[in-house]
């Protein structure tokens, strides 16, 4: 998946876990309100996500998609894919995720 696409995915997964907590009437420690247990569940799941995505994106570009090359053509804001490479910065997004995380 797409490095963007990451902490969406992460959010997902920590709402479904909510909600099943929930459906099981499974109280949730210390009386914490759900949305606090949200915001500290979301960048927990970041860090096994993270590894997981690299084997999937290895896994693409071994089959013929390259999902950093493709974004590279992306147009910032729009998901267009541009015939002309866009500027590039320094790092890309998997090193920024990874400096941000420490892995």
């Amino acid at each position: 998946m797409r490095w963007k696409l990451l902490p969406g995915v992460s959010a997902l997964i920590s709402v479904s876990v909510l909600i099943l907590l929930n459906l099981f009437h499974i109280r949730i420690p210390l009386g914490r309100s759900p949305f606090l247990i949200f915001l500290v569940l979301g960048p927990l799941l970041m860090i096994p996500l993270t590894p997981l995505n690299r084997k999937l994106l290895a896994w693409r570009k071994q089959r013929g998609r390259d999902i950093e090359e493709e974004e590279r053509y992306e147009i910032d804001g729009t998901d267009f894919i541009s015939l002309r490479q866009q500027p590039s910065s320094e790092t890309t997004r998997e090193r920024q995720y990874t400096n941000y995380f420490g892995l």
